[in-house]
């Protein structure tokens, strides 16, 4: 103890913590102006906000935009409904991204593995409107897929699943996995390569073959990765994305395609300012809970916490 705490009195030590410091500093800034210091936009939710009044000069109005939320529900429950069944898709799809991980790193030929991880990876920086461009070029009544199948009579009339609610939910999953996965893959490749290669040449010389070694060792290896991704995820469970929902909506799937995103986005641009705030710091108190109880799932799970 003496040791460390000499060496912290050492005026090159000292200089050092101080250079780590200003290196985190823009950081700790950028995380303060853009994600704290909005969190005063909070208390409009107490007052009845108008635009060009001060906020000092407002209606205080209390918890009447918090009671309002439950008392005047009608959007409400199918708002969430949608919101949850969204996102548990997601997570049933979750492990998608860790098994094209794994398949990858059993690729031996190393431009055959570049070319699939650039292919998979690429429509993660393409825009939802192209995707939709793309989509209803292929699945549309008059799309390429449903010409073709009707000419091959696979179908007699064409399927959309644009405007079909019926397979909406599982359609636009499935389109999110196609531009999410590939991306995904990459951190579950880069904790591949940190699992010690010596377990695989000891399960080699055990006679484990290639697929043994990846249930036993890759799978393992990979699974706390796994699980801090997947904890990290159901802090979101009431908070789906906005742009996908938004771009595919329309008239004939809006009950099945409006999420909680949505929904506040029409608070908002209906002038509800002080009713949409008061969603959202609901959404987000529900999203800090559900971290930590996952957090303690987790713990009862692996035994030990995330954080």
């Amino acid at each position: 103890m003496k040791k460390f705490n000499s060496r912290l009195m050492e005026p090159g030590y000292r200089k050092k913590e101080w250079r780590l410091f200003f290196l985190a500093l823009p950081f700790i800034l950028f995380t303060l102006i853009f994600s704290y210091i909005p969190l005063v936009g909070w208390s409009y939710a107490f007052i009845d906000f108008q635009l060009g009044l001060s906020p000092f000069k407002s209606k205080f109005m209390g918890l009447y935009y918090f009671t309002l939320l439950f008392r005047s529900a009608s959007r409400l429950p199918r708002v969430l409904r949608n919101t949850l069944i969204f996102n548990f898709l997601g997570y049933l799809v979750s492990w998608m991204p860790m098994a094209l991980a794994i398949l990858l790193s059993e690729i031996k030929s190393v431009k055959f593995k570049k070319l699939i991880q650039t292919t998979t990876t690429i429509p993660n920086f393409i825009s939802w409107v192209l995707v939709f461009g793309v989509a209803f070029a292929m699945v549309s009544n008059d799309g390429v897929i449903n010409i073709w199948l009707i000419k091959l009579g696979l179908l007699e009339k064409a399927v959309n699943p644009l405007s079909n609610g019926n397979i909406v939910w599982t359609f636009q999953t499935a389109l999110g996995l196609w531009k999410g996965i590939g991306f995904g893959s990459i951190i579950y490749l880069a904790a591949i390569s940190s699992i010690d290669t010596e377990l695989y040449d000891a399960a080699s010389v055990d006679g484990a073959n290639r697929l043994r070694c990846v249930w036993h060792i890759t799978v393992p290896g990979l699974l706390p990765t796994y699980l801090v991704l997947l904890v990290l995820s159901i802090s979101s469970l009431f908070a789906s994305g906005f742009d996908q929902q938004y771009i595919f909506n329309n008239p004939l799937v809006f009950n099945k395609m409006e999420n909680l995103a949505m929904y506040t986005y029409d608070l908002f641009k209906n002038a509800d300012y002080s009713y949409g705030i008061a969603v959202g710091m609901l959404q987000s108190l529900v999203g800090i809970i559900m971290l930590f109880l996952a957090n303690n799932l987790a713990k009862a799970i692996r035994g030990y916490k995330l954080f």
